[in-house]
This record gives C-alpha cells, sequence and structure tokens, in this order.
C-alpha cells in the first residue's frame, strides 16, 4: 500500500512538473513572438538625417554633380535610411571623383559595408590601407583611412577610396567605434538615436578624391544630425 502511494505520489510530482515546464515554454515562445514582433516594427520606421541626402547640393564650388543610381537589389541589402550616390567633375582642372554616403539609425547594419569588404568583393584587388587626414574647406580636421585598390587583368585600373565614418556626431575612420554591444539595440530607444554615417568619396586619381572630399565634408556634416 504504501509502495502504491509513493508511485501516485511520484506520478503526481511528475504531472506538475510537466504541467509548470509547458507553461513555462508557452511563456517564453509567446515573450519571444512579442519581442520579435516589437523589434521588426521599429527596424520598419525610417529615421532620416537632419537634411535629407536628397536636399545635397548638385553644385559644390568648382564641382558639379550627377546623381550616380543604385540597384534595388543592393539598395535592399545595404538597407540604409538615407544615401547620397553622386559623381562630381571639375571640369576646369579635369577631375572626376564620386561620393557615397550612405547613413543608418541602426549601426550594425553598417560593419558588412565597408570599402575593404564590397571592393574585394566586387573583384578589385586590395593594395593597401593607410591611415590619414585631411582638413576640410571649413577647417574641421577629419581622420580617413585612405584604401588603394587596382582592378586586375587587361583592363587594368587602380582607384582610391577616402573613407570615414560620423557615429552619433563623432569623427572617426574605425569601424569598431560601432561594433560593440551597445549599438546592437533597435533603432530608437528611450527617444535615443545612435547613427552611423559611411562616407567614400572615390577617384581613379588620389588627388582628386581628396579634393573632393575637403569640399563636401562640411556640407555632409550639416546633413547629420549632431552629437546627443
Amino acid at each position: 500500500m504504501e509502495k502504491w502511494i509513493d508511485l501516485m505520489r511520484r506520478k503526481h510530482i511528475f504531472l506538475l512538473f510537466s504541467v509548470i515546464t509547458g507553461v513555462f515554454f508557452l511563456f517564453s515562445w509567446w515573450a519571444y513572438q512579442q519581442t520579435a514582433t516589437y523589434l521588426n516594427r521599429l527596424s520598419d520606421i525610417i529615421v532620416e538625417p537632419a537634411i535629407p541626402f536628397s536636399q545635397f547640393p548638385m553644385q559644390m564650388g568648382p564641382w558639379q554633380g550627377t546623381n550616380v543610381s543604385i540597384s534595388e537589389t543592393v539598395l535592399k541589402v545595404a538597407a540604409n535610411d538615407d544615401y547620397l550616390s553622386r559623381t562630381y567633375v571639375d571640369r576646369d582642372r579635369r577631375l572626376r571623383a564620386t561620393a557615397y554616403v550612405a547613413y543608418t539609425a541602426e549601426p550594425r547594419r553598417m560593419l558588412g559595408h565597408r570599402p575593404r569588404r564590397c571592393y574585394t568583393g566586387s573583384g578589385w584587388a586590395h593594395d593597401e590601407t593607410i591611415s590619414d587626414q585631411f582638413t576640410t574647406s571649413g577647417g574641421q580636421a577629419i581622420p580617413i583611412l585612405l584604401h588603394r585598390f587596382h582592378w586586375p587583368g587587361l583592363d587594368y585600373q587602380e582607384v582610391t577610396v577616402v573613407n570615414y565614418y560620423v557615429v552619433n556626431g563623432e569623427l572617426t575612420s574605425d569601424h569598431r567605434t560601432f561594433s560593440g554591444l551597445r549599438f546592437r539595440r533597435p533603432k530608437v530607444v528611450e527617444g535615443r538615436t545612435d547613427y552611423v554615417a559611411q562616407i567614400q568619396i572615390s577617384s581613379t586619381s588620389e588627388a582628386a578624391a581628396k579634393m573632393l572630399a575637403q569640399e563636401l565634408s562640411d556640407e555632409i556634416l550639416r546633413h547629420l544630425p549632431k552629437a546627443p
């Protein structure tokens, strides 16, 4: 009799444990679904810069710009909140360079879209990357990475890319600045927006890339949110 009572007690304990475990997993699944829905809703919010890049001037000093289209596939992969893609030409000095600015209020998205990855992924061979600095026409000192690539094969070409970032209003050339866990958050948390703007000025002429970067950077910074 005692064995039977003990067996029934064990069955009841096992049944109770199973019910509690089932309820726990059901609650965990519900909480996960609610969180995922919330985060997806936040990620769909478009957070624009202080001034949309559609309003960026076509004429900058001696440089005249022309928009460069980006395919829908590339735009979808990049998932930026705003961007500038434009070629500028200085006809008097026969200079030509391309400006690309990618802005996102979800910084983690920018980590996979750096020149060393994108250019080599498109077939360019990387020659070197050096740290440098230039001063804008307005006197702002900007730290940069200077990337040099070449296109191998019969149609040999060289390209230089001036690259830097603006992270929450701060200038940097180091992508690790926004690679930490703090930037794995949704776009807007408690009223604060984290953002990253990546600037790439490229040309077959290193001098042209640097000169256009000097000309455009003050206006680029004016379009971005100020430091919190």
